[in-house]
């Protein structure tokens, strides 16, 4: 891939503003290389680099007004309406801006490169690179723009942040288990039961993002185009996104500590009819289907008055079955009578909790970093005990072994609990039914139990599902550097994942008029183990060597990287509990066991060739 860096974006830039029409376009182009006069208050002039080339687009405004233009084919432009004295600002892009007061005469400016923005380093496939020479479409999130946000994981905070990313609410909407899916530059594949994700490497491992600490973030670097395939080869289809976290600093030990206290609420959360308007809707409802008046003017009244005065709430003895109910949904002229927001008698707010601690500090030949987190979450449910809690814990050494040798050793523990009612994993239907529910249906029953219809027993009393995830990630990497401008780097990934789940289901009751209890859900008690173990083994050896001859400027990357993955999973599922504890000992029937292993493995050479003239026409190849 060849391009001329400057000339070409900012003639594109001339053209889109021409285009546009606005008090920027540009101005009629004069003859090459011709200075243009100044007349009638009009500041002229022409804008060039430090080589003296001419500058194409740069932006020339009157400081605090809108009055300006952009600089033609050839860098001259012309500003009309300028008084002497007033401030002439010239910007561009990857330059350093400059003013210069007007004195009436032809301005000639000579815009400096911003050395501190061009020579930032972006850290790309395998290495890094500097923000002038880049050629492929690359993002970069540093870690200010991270921690200012205070979010629950690293992909919370890169929403809004990388532009072409796409984030979606995952298939348990606001769910504390529920995690965001991403991608970059739409949809990539259009096959049923298909998809391609980012490929997300945490410090040169692949990881998940949402197991990460954000405060343990440095930057973040979101490559968008073909080239990270080049690289990473097909599971970087759907680019790749690279995570480097921080490092220990020379100097002083450090610590700091922060932290986060946050209430949540549901958004865009239905607004439900109250009992009365719900009435008189049905009334109509039921009469333009042909079927005629549904609520008598007396229950309606019933209804209406129960809104003011819960006192009047009102339950009636279902008699056209055996057994004992209350009525609740059948016979129109008994049904109860109350004003129950269902929706917010289910959801409320939350409270969730953030702490950090971070410890940095070293030496000239020895730098650390040791960080460790805590999050906690509550549910929005009012009825059930469900929260999210997430340990992490980072460690990293930087030690230089010898003069032409760097070692550092990388250690990431993350363990995530979450719990929450055994009812609601039930693929979204508690929470559809939620809001289909009628609003004259009270809470509870004259004798004071949870009425069956309202759930509610079941969330409380139904079973739990806990699921706990332990991540622990070893890396060691070391640096050589045999001569100047050569490289060699080796590192060596190894991750750990257990996930224990598990879950149980117990038998709820609903009371009847005569307050005897009868069975409401889960008649056969049952109890659900589940256990999955991964290991990951990663070693990444690759060189880089970098020569100048004069103007021209090369670097060749090549290297070797190889994954291996071996998983097992055991499941056990019995019936039967025949205590109040819930464990498969405590169970006695239908037992049911599964099990698998899997593994696979992935080896591929790799390079890349980067040379550059002068740092504007750049080539690159992988």
């Amino acid at each position: 891939m060849l391009k001329k860096s400057r000339p070409v974006g900012a003639f594109l830039l001339l053209l889109s503003a021409m285009a546009a029409g606005n008090a920027y376009a540009a101005s009629p182009i004069p003859a090459s290389g011709a200075m243009i006069a100044q007349q009638n208050g009009a500041c002229t002039g022409v804008v060039k680099d430090a080589t003296g080339e001419t500058i194409i687009g740069a932006s020339v405004v009157v400081k605090g007004t809108t009055n300006g233009t952009i600089t033609g084919l050839d860098g001259d432009f012309s500003l009309s309406n300028v008084k002497k004295g007033d401030v002439i600002q010239i910007s561009f892009v990857g330059y350093i801006t400059q003013e210069v007061v007007w004195d009436g005469q032809p301005i000639n400016v000579t815009l400096k490169d911003d050395t501190q923005t061009l020579k930032e380093v972006v850290v790309v496939g395998f290495g890094t690179q500097k923000k002038v020479n880049l050629t492929g479409a690359v993002s970069t999130v540093d870690s200010k723009a991270i921690s200012a946000r205070p979010v629950n994981s690293v992909v919370d905070a890169l929403q809004g942040n990388v532009a072409g990313m796409n984030f979606s609410t995952g298939s348990g909407g606001g769910a504390l288990n529920s995690e965001k899916s991403f991608n970059i530059r739409g949809t990539g594949t259009i096959g049923a039961g298909s998809s391609v994700t980012p490929l997300v490497l945490i410090d040169g491992m692949e990881g998940d993002l949402n197991a990460l600490n954000p405060q343990d973030i440095d930057n973040i670097s979101v490559l968008k185009d073909a080239s990270a395939s080049s690289i990473y080869g097909s599971r970087a289809a759907g680019g790749v996104i690279l995570v480097t976290t921080k490092s220990g600093k020379e100097g002083k030990t450090t610590i700091n500590y922060n932290n986060s206290f946050r209430f949540n609420s549901p958004l865009n959360m239905p607004e439900m009819m109250d009992s009365y308007t719900w009435a008189n809707y049905m009334n109509d409802a039921s009469i333009n289907s042909g079927a005629g008046i549904w609520l008598s003017d007396s229950k309606l009244q019933q209804i209406k008055d129960a809104q003011s005065n819960p006192n009047a709430q009102l339950m009636f003895k279902n008699t056209n079955n055996t057994n004992n109910r209350w009525e609740v949904w059948d016979s129109t002229d008994i049904l109860p009578v109350a004003n129950t927001d269902w929706l917010k008698e289910h959801f409320g707010n939350s409270f969730s909790q953030e702490h950090t601690l971070s410890v940095t500090g070293g030496s000239e030949k020895m730098k650390y970093y040791f960080s460790a987190n805590y999050l906690g979450q509550d549910g929005i449910m009012r009825h059930a005990d469900g929260n999210k809690q997430r340990y992490a814990v980072t460690a990293k050494i930087t030690a230089d072994l010898a003069k032409w040798m760097t070692m550092t050793y990388n250690m990431r523990f993350t363990r995530t609990d979450y719990t929450q009612p055994s009812f609601t994993d039930d693929g979204g239907l508690f929470y559809h039914n939620v809001c289909r529910y009628w609003p004259i249906l009270p809470t509870t029953d004259p004798n004071g139990h949870w009425l069956y219809e309202s759930y509610i027993e079941e969330l409380q009393n139904g079973g739990e599902y806990k699921n706990q995830t332990d991540i622990i990630a070893h890396q060691l990497s070391f640096r050589i550097t045999p001569l100047e401008g050569w490289t060699i780097n080796a590192e060596l990934n190894y991750r750990i994942q257990n996930q224990n789940l598990h879950e149980d289901w117990l038998t709820t009751y609903g009371y009847n008029c005569d307050n005897e209890p009868y069975v409401t859900s889960n008649s056969n008690s049952a109890v659900k183990e589940y256990n999955y173990k991964s290991n990951y083994f990663n070693p990444n050896i690759f060189t880089e060597c970098a020569r100048s001859f004069g103007d021209h400027n090369a670097k060749v990357m090549v290297g070797f990287q190889s994954e291996w993955l071996r998983q097992r999973e055991m499941s056990a599922l019995q019936y039967g509990i025949l205590s109040g504890l819930p464990t498969l000992n405590t169970t006695c029937k239908d037992p049911a066991v599964s099990g698998a292993y899997n593994k696979w493995t992935t080896a591929g050479f790799f390079g890349r060739l980067n040379y550059d003239y002068k740092g504007r026409y750049l080539f690159e190849a992988g």
